[in-house]
């Protein structure tokens, strides 16, 4: 056998071999979580708004309406909103979609028109067992795991801001902003403190986070695609405590982090709405299985180098 090519192909094989695990090491999966069954939290969420900047622009030849949606599907039981003030003042619309009350509420666009508005929603009735007092992991998997396992804390959810483009592809969202606030409330009395992680509850994807108080311990990437707010939290008997932060889409603006949060690494995806508007997000769980396409890339390295010199 020529010592020559036995060597080439020992190279090419190494290259390949490290060229795929600089991928893997780069996948945005490579840091994800295994979510253990929940049985309850003693931290719990007792208040939730949200502020909302929206300009839209009406594409079409003809008069367009979009409206306020007061159901938030991405928890089980949903979020419900009561919508607190509009600017400008909303109009009431023909047919109404909310199970929180009949005053379905939205704005006319006229052809070619271009407009800003602005909107507050309050969770109502204020969480309580009979709505999500912290946010559920649903794709958590059974605990049978001995003597140790991960406490990742509190999750979040997502949505995607563009999906009105979806629904109606004559309507071209330019830009979003959304401030949050919510507070949390320790209501365990047999432990002298209690402390964990606390994710911002709700998080549009796609977006930059542009501030928050108190500053975040860290950018969760529990979603690639979405730059979560994580904090670490202490909280003593019947103690509560207020968190907000705003968001920004698209995240490629030219949005500045405030000196109140913290800046991460951005991540894209299709900024129509139509590529993702399946309600389900990837998860550990969901996610790639990377390391298979690694393994058959060296495996065809390895092939490919065989059949040229040794054969």
């Amino acid at each position: 056998m020529n010592i020559n090519k036995l060597s080439i192909a020992m190279i090419v094989i190494i290259l390949c071999t490290a060229i795929s695990s600089s991928w893997a090491a780069d996948s945005t999966s490579s840091d994800q979580q295994a979510w253990v069954q929940e049985q309850g939290s003693e931290v719990l969420f007792t208040y939730l708004e949200s502020t909302i900047t929206v300009t839209i622009k009406n594409n079409n030849d003809h008069v367009e309406y979009f409206k306020i949606s007061q159901v938030y599907n991405q928890t089980s039981p949903p979020i419900f909103w009561k919508v607190a003030w509009t600017d400008p003042c909303a109009l009431k619309m023909i047919k109404y979609q909310s199970d929180v009350d009949e005053n379905d509420l939205g704005w006319k666009i006229q052809p070619g028109e271009t407009k800003t508005v602005s909107f507050k929603v309050v969770a109502y009735p204020y969480p309580s067992v009979t709505i999500p007092v912290y946010i559920r992991r649903n794709a958590s998997i059974s605990n049978g795991f001995w003597p140790l396992v991960n406490e990742p804390g509190l999750t979040a959810t997502w949505f995607l801001p563009n999906e009105i483009e979806y629904l109606n592809p004559s309507l071209d969202l330019q830009s979003w902003n959304g401030h949050f606030c919510f507070w949390i409330k320790n209501y365990d009395t047999t432990y002298p403190k209690v402390s964990g992680i606390v994710r911002a509850p709700i998080v549009p994807i796609d977006s930059k986070l542009t501030y928050s108080n108190p500053q975040i311990t860290y950018i969760s990437d529990e979603l690639p695609w979405a730059n979560t707010a994580a904090w670490d939290v202490l909280l003593y008997p019947g103690q509560s405590k207020h968190y907000s932060y705003t968001y920004h889409w698209p995240e490629s603006s030219s949005s500045s982090t405030s000196s109140g949060s913290s800046s991460s690494a951005g991540y894209s995806i299709p900024t129509t709405a139509a590529a993702t508007t399946n309600a389900s997000v990837p998860t550990s769980e969901t996610g790639v299985p990377f390391g298979l396409f690694v393994v058959g890339a060296i495996i065809i390295a390895g092939g490919v180098a065989y059949a040229k010199f040794f054969r």
